[in-house]
């Protein structure tokens, strides 16, 4: 199975269950400190409270979530937009274990080290039809190359510098499904019609002042088959 993961996002605090949570041949551990290789702006914004996927050899990769995500006020979702946040707005971060073997939703290899997570909506143009069922996506970037919080607004930026977490000209994407199929509780479950591993989890948010919280369901192993 060729592994990958698409931002859930983002990005942001995390409700972990305490101890691992076993799914056939994958787990789902806690992990209690944010990763390294951050930059200082960006670190203390992490949750250290994250999530970390195990597979039969070892650890595959490790999510965490700011300590509070902006949230849009009165969101209603829909089918152009799932998640209530702003495209290229800073979610989380990533690490990929030395040794591990691991890819996005396109089958890209993310080499180990540690990457940001940033929202961002799959482009509406003749060359993403049917790549996805939806257009919510996750994108990595190296953390090296992405040091400041703000918001990258730019669509082609947010593209070419998450491509470099992947070596290529397409930027490293992690699949975003249907929030309200989420149920409760952190979980990671395989979804055997489209062989991928769906990780299921809470993000806290803040939308004008007022906290508030965002069930995540991101595709953290399985790839495209368009």
């Amino acid at each position: 199975m060729t592994i990958r993961i698409l931002l859930t996002v983002a990005l942001l605090s995390v409700s972990c269950s305490a101890g691992s949570v076993s799914a056939d041949d994958h787990k789902l551990k806690a992990v209690k400190e944010a990763p390294k290789g951050l930059s200082a702006e960006i670190e203390k914004l992490i949750d250290p409270a994250g999530h970390q996927i195990h597979g039969e050899d070892g650890a595959i990769v490790e999510l965490w979530l700011l300590k509070s995500l902006p949230i849009k006020a009165d969101f209603k979702s829909g089918a152009s937009q799932l998640y209530p946040f702003t495209p290229g707005q800073l979610l989380g971060a990533m690490r990929v274990p030395k040794g591990a073997k691991y890819s996005d939703f396109r089958g890209q290899e993310i080499e180990a080290g540690t990457y940001t997570l940033r929202y961002g909506l799959q482009p509406e143009d003749g060359n993403h039809l049917g790549t996805s069922e939806t257009a919510d996506f996750i994108l990595a970037l190296p953390a090296k190359i992405d040091t400041k919080p703000a918001t990258i607004e730019d669509f082609y930026e947010l593209s070419e510098r998450s491509g470099k977490a992947a070596g290529s000209t397409h930027p490293a994407i992690f699949s975003l499904l249907d929030p309200a199929e989420a149920g409760k509780g952190s979980k990671l479950d395989e979804d055997k019609s489209a062989d991928d591993w769906v990780l299921t989890f809470t993000a806290k948010g803040n939308a004008k002042g007022k906290a508030t919280e965002v069930r995540i369901r991101l595709v953290v192993i399985g790839e495209s088959e368009a």
